[in-house]
Formats: structure tokens, C-alpha cells, sequence
């Protein structure tokens, strides 16, 4: 029987000593702890679980904790009737959460990919497929300069096409590795998949599928290298001593988007989720915002883990997106395709903030419907037994995606009255968007302008400066597909 009265009051007379001393407890200890009840991880139980302050809690995956601890708090947890069994001990603190994160080798399992180990699979599938997968560079990390790469994948990789494109990306967070490995298994699956199985042949017939596994190349390196499993932002050398890879240094690669960048993270060089100097000061942020200058993405999945939950754009001031019907019926199908670790239903959907992350510069600046999908629950390293499963599911929540950028929506070809050409025009739909969000174009190359819309009709401008403004107040999308409606323009 627990005795949580007794064990309780030591544990907080140990914190609260600690506290008065202004410092966190000497844990020399990593203690696992089983079969831990539901209450005793939510609200104020003992195993509340915070991924983003593992001074404590190192991770709670499946009713299992790997928890760093004092010898009285060891000894508090068993006296209140937890099973607390000692791991390790170490004065060396990345020791303990190597060991923790890493299993008993204190190296990262097989099951997670080096980001060359990624490369080498994508160049050896390209190399058997060239007509089904491209890569081509979208920039530079910040310190060391490693090359970011992207991979375009239809029916004709080879060539742009004028298609819905959507793009799917992980490892913003460098610890969150799952992103990665979801990335490359869709990959996989989709050049796989062509010619055999009906609905990969369907997706690559009709759309244009842009993969990039790592973001966050460098910090993403020092997680699978084995150099630190806690390792969250990029590799910047912020103090500029010239030594790289001290924890915590570097920058929090999302929170450094220009949209609100000053509501987003903090300005503590210190802190988990340290914004930078200025938005957009990373080259990883940078090499993102060159992607959506390339192409024009109708929806967007950016991969980060944990907590079973997808964010979507968004809820400010009491407000939801323009989009917010829209956004939200497709975040519930995708979600709803995904089970959760410990099999009790699936994924939950929640708005997010306007700040600096990807999926609020996406939308708002962009018009790309982009969500963050939180992967696992109770770590950013999961054991290697639960990887295979969390993968299967979310490539369920692949399909949905690639499912709902069939439509339906609204298909705009902006044209040169006189010759022909292909526009890059304002089109905006005044009676949805306001003044959160960035106006819409259509893109130079193909002229096209591609919304995500639920079936009814809608109020349509386009302009450009130089041409004459056309006006349709009565624009009627279809249940189901894109209707196409191609716009000339006259010039002035």
C-alpha cells in the first residue's frame, strides 16, 4: 500500500531545502519506476510530466518513468510504495540521460537514421526510381554549414508540374527524431508503393509530394551521434567562444519565423526555446521560407514530438483563423486516423498560438494550411519496441493529408489577357481572410493560386498592379475536387 502523506512530505521538505538554497537538487541517480497510476501523471501527481523541464522526469512513456533523483528522493518514492529501482549512479549528469534515452549502451539504437544513413537511402531509391524522386538543396545549417535537402516525388519528379504539391517535414526539434523517421518511411512507401498499390499511384499521379526529413541537420546529428540526447536547438555557437555542442546552447529552430517573432519563446540564450536574435536569423528557417518561395503548398506537416496531439492555426485574441472550418475538419480526419501508444482512442486537435513556429508563418503569411503533428507521448527518444507502431499510425495520418489536398477547393489560373502568360496575382477571397493574414497569390510559374475551400460560393478578387481588377461575387465550388476557373487579365 502507498503512503503518500509520509512520502510526500519528504520529497517536498528535499525541493523545498533545495529552494531555499536557490539550486536544483544533486541527482547522482536514474531510478525507473513502473507501473505508475494514471493520477499520479496529471494535475499535481508526483509524475506530472513537462518534455520541456527534464530535470526531474526524463521521460513517462507507457506507465514507465526514467526519472533523475537524489537519494532521498529514491527513497521517499519507495516509502510512498512506487517501485523504485535504481539504473545508475553518476556524477556525470549526461551520463544519466544518455543511459535514460539511450537504453544500456548509451548510444542511439539502429532503428533511428543518421541524417547520411537518411541520404544514402534517398540517393540509393532515386538511383532505382528517377522518375519518381528528386532531391535538390533548399539551404545551409547555421554552424557547420551542412547542406539541407529536400525531395520532390510524383509521377514525373523530374519536372515542376502544375499539381496540388504538399509537403511533409520532421526534426525541427533535433531531439524529436520520430519526425525524421516518418518522413523517410513515407518516402519509402511512396516509391514503393507506385504501380502496385492503387492509392500511392493514385497520390503520385495527381499530386506533388515534397519530403524534407531534417530541418534541423546539425542538432539532429549531436541527438544520433550520441554526443547529447537532449539536445533541442540548432548547433549556433550563441556565446561565440568558439566551442560548439556545450548544452544548451544553439537556437530554437521554431521559434524563429517571422510571424510574431517576439510573441514566440524567449530571448534567454539559455532557455529550451531561445527565439535568436532576430526572425529568421537561422539558415534552417531560412532554407524553409526558400522552400515556400519555390513552390506554393496547399498543406504542410511539420513533425515534432511529443504528446499525442495536433496544433493548427490558430486561436488569437479569442479568434480563430480565417480558415479555421476548413482547417479544422481536415486536422480532425488526420488526427482521427491516428491511434494512440496506449491504444485508447486517437490523436486530440487543438488550436495553436499566432507566434513564431512553422505552422502560424505558414498559414499567415503564406496560406498554407500547416500543422504540427506531436508525435508519441512521454519522450522525444522512444524505446525501440514502440517506434514501429508509432510509425504505422502516423503513416495513416500521411494518407489522410495526401487525401485531403484532392479537394475539395477552388483552382485559380491567373493569365495575361493578351499573351497568354502566366501571373503572379493577388487572389483573395475578401469576405473569409482579414487583416491577420498576408494576401494570397497566384505563382509565377504556372500562374495558379490553389485554396482548400468547403463546397458553396464565394466573393473572388483578383488584381495586379498594371491590369484591371476582376471581380466574380459569385464563384461556386464543387463538393468534391478542384474546381478550376482561370482569371485573364487585362493590362492597363
Amino acid at each position: 500500500m502507498r503512503k503518500p502523506l509520509f512520502a510526500l512530505l519528504i520529497l517536498v521538505t528535499v525541493l523545498g531545502l533545495c529552494a531555499q538554497a536557490n539550486e536544483s537538487p544533486r541527482r547522482t541517480l536514474l531510478v525507473e519506476v513502473r507501473d505508475i497510476p494514471a493520477d499520479e501523471q496529471a494535475g499535481e501527481g508526483v509524475f506530472a510530466y513537462n518534455d520541456y523541464n527534464r530535470k526531474r522526469i526524463v521521460s513517462l512513456v507507457r506507465n514507465h518513468a526514467m526519472i533523475l533523483a537524489t537519494p532521498e528522493e529514491a527513497a521517499a518514492l519507495r516509502d510512498q510504495g512506487f517501485s523504485a529501482e535504481v539504473i545508475m549512479e553518476s556524477d556525470d549528469e549526461l551520463t544519466l540521460y544518455r543511459r535514460a534515452l539511450y537504453g544500456p549502451t548509451l548510444k542511439p539504437d539502429p532503428v533511428y537514421h543518421t541524417y547520411d544513413q537518411i541520404l544514402a537511402r534517398a540517393a540509393a531509391l532515386q538511383a532505382a526510381h528517377p522518375e519518381l524522386i528528386q532531391r535538390y538543396p533548399i539551404g545551409e545549417t547555421t554552424q557547420f554549414g551542412r547542406t539541407i535537402y529536400a525531395y520532390r516525388l510524383s509521377n514525373d519528379a523530374t519536372v515542376a508540374q502544375d499539381r496540388p504539391a504538399v509537403l511533409f517535414n520532421g526534426c525541427h526539434h533535433a531531439d524529436e527524431v520520430l519526425g525524421a523517421e516518418i518522413v523517410l518511411a513515407l518516402m519509402e512507401k511512396l516509391v514503393a508503393g507506385y504501380g502496385s498499390d492503387p492509392q500511392v499511384t493514385h497520390w503520385l499521379d495527381t499530386l506533388e509530394i515534397h519530403l524534407v526529413p531534417v530541418v534541423n541537420v546539425d542538432g539532429h546529428h549531436y541527438v544520433l551521434s550520441g554526443h547529447d540526447p537532449r539536445w533541442r536547438k540548432n548547433a549556433r555557437d550563441v556565446n561565440g567562444d568558439g566551442i560548439t555542442g556545450v548544452f544548451p546552447e544553439g537556437v530554437d529552430v521554431n521559434r524563429g519565423y517571422s510571424f510574431n517573432w517576439a510573441m514566440g519563446g524567449t530571448s534567454d540564450p539559455g532557455g529550451a526555446s531561445f527565439r535568436g536574435a532576430h526572425s529568421f536569423s537561422e539558415a534552417e528557417n531560412r532554407a524553409m521560407r526558400n522552400l515556400a518561395d519555390m513552390r506554393q503548398f496547399v498543406l504542410s506537416i511539420s513533425y515534432h514530438s511529443q504528446g499525442e496531439v495536433i496544433f493548427y492555426p490558430w486561436t488569437w485574441n479569442g479568434m480563430a483563423a480565417p480558415d479555421d472550418k476548413v482547417i479544422k475538419r481536415i486536422a480532425t480526419d488526420v488526427a482521427g486516423r491516428i491511434a494512440r501508444m496506449d491504444g485508447e482512442g486517437t490523436y486530440a486537435i487543438a488550436p495553436g498560438g499566432p507566434s513564431s513556429q512553422s505552422y502560424p508563418w505558414f498559414y499567415g503569411r503564406r496560406g498554407v494550411i500547416d500543422m504540427i503533428i506531436e508525435t508519441g507521448k512521454g519522450s522525444h527518444l522512444f524505446p525501440p519496441s514502440d517506434v514501429p507502431g508509432i510509425l504505422a499510425e502516423n503513416l495513416k495520418g500521411t494518407a489522410a493529408v495526401l487525401d485531403n489536398a484532392a479537394g475539395p477547393g477552388l483552382s485559380v489560373k491567373v493569365t495575361d489577357a493578351g499573351t497568354g502568360a502566366p501571373l503572379s496575382a493577388e487572389v483573395w477571397l475578401p469576405r473569409i481572410d482579414n487583416e491577420t493574414v498576408d494576401r494570397r497569390h497566384s505563382d509565377a510559374q504556372f500562374g495558379r493560386a490553389r485554396r482548400l475551400l468547403d463546397p458553396g460560393e464565394y466573393y473572388l478578387v483578383v488584381s495586379r498592379e498594371d491590369y484591371e481588377t476582376v471581380v466574380l461575387p459569385g464563384v461556386s465550388v464543387a463538393a468534391e475536387g478542384w474546381t478550376e476557373l482561370e482569371v485573364k487579365l487585362i493590362r492597363r
